[in-house]
């Protein structure tokens, strides 16, 4: 008995630590967007920012899933000298911890969405249960394949950012926008022209945390790296908003491409300053974890600015902010 406490409580302190990285959603500055929708919307309308809320919860609902499998790990389960009783009553408590459920459950009390709330406990529970066999998505072949090569000396740099971006979430929600952004205009006669404005601008400011220049997967063995190659600093935070723009173009293909360019410009500028800030790492598919004041501030009111000028003046917007990206990279570059 004393052996089946002691498993349950190293259960609650892996969980606890898995609940935690939910808290880089308060650093990122897709928790600006919700903040302000949040603020401005009517009491007695459905929320505007359910379907954020339910699109991130199925996001997360996987990657947390997976946590749960690994703190269990079958071929380990089966080796302790534990009852059939035991066994069954670790494995409800581990489904029990899935964060997504203590989401769920808080937004269906706090929330007028009540079946927004439904969905994502419905999500939490099927999550475990879609990875058969215990088997966890982290680095599929098939989407490293997504990355292709790339020509020159900073070809490998950007191939592996790129690889890097693909497994953030920020980058699964922007797309996810711009496809339903996309199908909005395809399929209603009557679509809104500023929407794909509007949704373009969305979709920069979703990535943009991953823009910020010290973010990073392995940030300390990645700036040591860095730091070892025959390149410059630059070079490597050139190599970086390449791999950071071809993405953003790809994500953003729907929407204007004048707009998105000029905004996602702003948007590198601005992160290059948090190479003065310590290396943050982050978590495999979930959500970037950035700074959001005031690098993250900084960022958003850039690519409002950028795309409302682009929309008023064009295609003369881009070379300013080309400029001003430029400029930061060249000043930024020599103290990487």
């Amino acid at each position: 008995m004393a052996r089946f406490a002691g498993l349950i409580a190293a259960l609650g302190r892996s969980a606890l630590r898995n609940l935690g990285r939910f808290g880089a959603l308060a650093h990122n500055n897709l928790f600006v967007v919700i903040a302000l929708l949040m603020a401005n919307e009517p009491t007695d309308r459905p929320s505007s920012t359910a379907p954020f809320y339910l699109v991130i919860g199925i996001l997360c609902a996987m990657p947390s899933a997976g946590d749960m499998a690994r703190r269990i790990p079958t071929t380990r389960l089966e080796l302790w000298p534990l009852r059939w009783w035991e066994r069954a009553a670790l494995r409800a408590f581990n489904l029990l911890l899935n964060p997504m459920l203590f989401v769920a459950v808080a937004f269906a009390a706090l929330s007028r969405d009540r079946a927004i709330g439904g969905a994502l406990l419905i999500a939490g529970l099927a999550a475990p249960f879609a990875l058969s066999g215990g088997r966890i998505w982290r680095n599929p072949p098939s989407l490293m394949r997504l990355a292709p090569s790339f020509p020159g000396r900073l070809g490998g740099l950007v191939q592996n950012r790129l690889r890097e971006l693909l497994q953030s979430l920020d980058v699964w929600l922007a797309a996810l926008l711009s496809l339903g952004g996309y199908l909005y205009r395809t399929l209603d006669a009557h679509a809104d022209p500023m929407a794909q404005v509007v949704i373009g601008g969305l979709v920069v400011i979703l990535l943009s945390t991953l823009a910020q220049a010290n973010s990073s997967f392995e940030a300390e063995s990645a700036v040591a790296r860095g730091l070892l190659l025959p390149l410059t600093g630059r070079d490597v935070l050139l190599a970086r908003d390449l791999a950071w723009l071809v993405l953003m173009l790809v994500v953003g293909a729907p929407c204007r491409w004048v707009d998105c360019l000029s905004a996602g410009f702003v948007a590198l500028a601005a992160g290059h300053r948090t190479m003065l800030a310590p290396p943050m790492e982050q978590t495999r598919w979930q959500f970037a974890s950035g700074q959001l004041a005031p690098t993250g501030l900084l960022q958003i009111a850039g690519i409002v600015l950028a795309v409302s000028t682009a929309q008023q003046f064009g295609f003369g917007v881009l070379p300013v902010c080309v400029g001003a990206w430029w400029a930061s990279l060249e000043w930024f570059g020599r103290k990487f």
